[in-house]
């Protein structure tokens, strides 16, 4: 068995702090990454559809 050292109640509510921390950060990194990818999604669909219109507003369009 391993000696552990006990734990003070002030111990205890510094580990929970930093968890808690910790968390926070996970969840900040986590929601801007998903707001980028969200924001590049939407920029390549824009592009799609722009370059679609364009592409058949061409006066050399095959649809014409």
């Amino acid at each position: 068995m391993r000696d552990f050292p006990e734990l003070t109640a002030a111990d205890i509510h510094r580990i929970e702090a930093r968890a808690h921390q910790l968390r926070a950060e996970y969840m900040r990194d986590l929601i801007s990454a998903l707001g980028r990818k969200i924001a590049t999604l939407s920029r390549k669909t824009a592009m799609l559809f722009h370059r679609r219109r364009s592409m058949n507003s061409h006066p050399h369009s095959l649809t014409h």
